[in-house]
């Protein structure tokens, strides 16, 4: 496989349904120019994955019934068992969305979302019904909900497809006993290449590490390009510690602007955590960006229950979150900080979240800044930022716009599958790692992106160019008080400046584009490399080189 463009897609990551989708177009079009004689094959297996990802895709399954007489890879792939499902959906795929369910849930009448959905289901076609409300309450996270609904609608007419959904509903709701055994069941009758990195994750989150490494292995073998699996291999056979800490004085720094109430959560999150002297020795420090509510209090309360180093500091103004970042790292190089570690206002963090930063730096030690994977308060299934990559200027030119960023991880709702840890171009400037002199030699945050808004990932490129990758550390989870933008809509003002700042993004970025892919397509591909060379080297993999 020659095609850097579609390389670039297979290692950023083998799962996501548009991802997959994107990847497999790559494929089709190196195949059209007669560029690799097994590209139409990977285009078919990636389809695939996509389908499997979300079987009530009736279109895609049609596609997929079609291709199979043209590309005998999607047989290869999905097998007689696989294309039947295939087949029943594309044939049951007989109705459209219900407008009133997308309009209830663009509202937030959830409840009577729900009871949309059992109207229908009786009154018509079932599965583009049950399509929809997989959807819409996938991303509520309302899996138990799901689960009566499919055992009442879709099991007792289609028991091999109604299992097939319930194991993804298990799956994505933490519930990996009851998905390992139906998962199992379809690994069994059509093997490891669609359905096996779910049961890998599944047996993972079941606690059976060793069978879910054994079944990785089996995908690799079949697919030594799934990047998924080998991540996921990776990171079981080398699971993060959490017994380090970090060498050197740490800053950990919140800005804060009229968030009074998510500020309270935040600091309980974290003074509640460990920032104990094995973890470095730790100081915190609040910046009141010139809030008009009672921030100041919430703060002060804060720090006379907290026992250890906690500095609050008010400015008259809100400053923007760029420069408050800047006067935070001033003050965490005045008193001899190493590190810094930036938190939103809205964040709740685990426990161990420092542990598990300091555990980055030490197998990351080459990055620039270490991030982490942030899930979404109203539904915690959703990932709202992961380890996010820079697709070339073609690809993004596809969408419409001069640069893009793609981060497969936030289509996926299986906790037990986001666990892995790798370098990528950006992280979430919810919370994140730097080294203050690094940090302060690259030059800070820029103002031009005051009051927010893409700040932070104008700093991860403009120190990609300098070589100094992002580290994702997906072990690592936060919580974001700010609801995603499923649930949360822009005010104009709020869009404006977005768009205002995306372009400056554009502007200052796209010239260089070319070359900012091409550094991390060659620490990404260094990075998976060195992944697969340590699985062979330790035995978990076989070397067939």
């Amino acid at each position: 496989m020659t095609d850097v463009v579609l390389a670039d897609f297979l290692a950023m990551g083998t799962m996501g349904r548009s991802h997959l989708i994107l990847a497999a177009q790559s494929a089709f079009r190196v195949a059209e120019r007669g560029g690799d004689p097994g590209a139409a094959a990977l285009g078919a297996r990636l389809l695939c994955l996509a389908w499997g990802e979300f079987p009530l895709d009736g279109a895609m399954a049609t596609q997929l019934v079609r291709l199979s007489g043209a590309v005998p890879a999607v047989a290869g792939v999905l097998t007689e068992f696989g294309l039947q499902l295939a087949a029943r959906v594309a044939r049951a795929d007989n109705g459209g969305n219900l407008p009133e369910a997308g309009q209830l849930f663009a509202s937030g009448e959830y409840e009577e979302m729900g009871r949309c959905f059992e109207t229908a289901v009786s009154r018509g076609p079932v599965l583009p019904v049950i399509r929809q409300a997989m959807h819409f309450q996938g991303i509520l996270s309302n899996f138990a909900w799901l689960e009566r609904f499919l055992e009442r609608t879709l099991l007792p007419v289609d028991p091999e497809l109604g299992e097939l959904l319930l194991a993804d509903v298990w799956l994505s709701g933490g519930m990996y006993g009851q998905a390992v055994g139906t998962l199992g069941k379809m690994v069994a009758r059509s093997g490891h290449s669609v359905w096996g990195v779910k049961l890998a994750a599944a047996l993972a989150g079941a606690g059976r590490i060793e069978r879910a490494m054994n079944v990785l292995v089996r995908v690799l073998e079949d697919f030594p390009d799934h990047t998924t699996a080998l991540l996921l291999l990776d990171s079981l056979a080398f699971p993060a510690r959490r017994d380090v800490g970090l060498d050197g004085k740490c800053a950990v720094s919140i800005y804060s602007f009229n968030k009074s109430e998510e500020l309270g959560r935040t600091l309980e999150s974290v003074l509640a955590s460990n920032l104990g002297p094995e973890v470095g020795d730790v100081t915190v420090r609040v910046l009141v960006n010139g809030s008009t509510d009672d921030s100041r209090a919430v703060a002060e309360a804060a720090r006379d229950r907290f026992g250890g180093n906690m500095e609050i500091v008010v400015l008259p103004v809100n400053v923007g979150a760029p420069a408050a970042r800047n006067w935070l790292l001033d003050a965490a190089l005045r008193e001899g900080a190493r590190w810094i570690a930036f938190l939103d206002d809205d964040v709740l963090v685990p426990r161990d979240w420092l542990a598990g930063l300091a555990a980055g730096v030490k197998d990351f030690p080459e990055a620039g800044v270490w991030g982490c994977r942030v899930a979404d308060v109203r539904s915690p299934s959703l990932v709202q930022h992961g380890d996010g990559f820079l697709l070339p200027q073609d690809e993004a030119a596809r969408r419409g716009g001069r640069f893009s960023l793609q981060e497969p991880c936030v289509e996926v709702m299986a906790e037990s599958l986001l666990g892995y840890r790798r370098y990528a171009a950006s992280v979430t400037g919810c919370c994140h790692l730097f080294e203050t002199d690094s940090l302060a030699g690259s030059g800070g945050f820029d103002l031009l992106f005051s009051p927010s808004q893409f700040d932070d990932l104008d700093l991860d490129l403009r120190r990609l160019r300098q070589g100094r990758l992002a580290a994702y550390l997906g072990d690592l989870r936060i919580t974001h008080l700010r609801e995603s933008t499923h649930f949360l809509k822009l005010s104009e003002g709020a869009a404006a400046r977005s768009e205002m700042h995306r372009h400056l993004l554009e502007e200052r970025h796209a010239p260089v584009w070319s070359e900012l892919c091409a550094i991390q397509r060659a620490a990404v591909r260094a990075d998976l490399t060195a992944r697969r060379e340590r699985l062979q080297r330790s035995g978990f993999l076989p070397d067939n080189s």
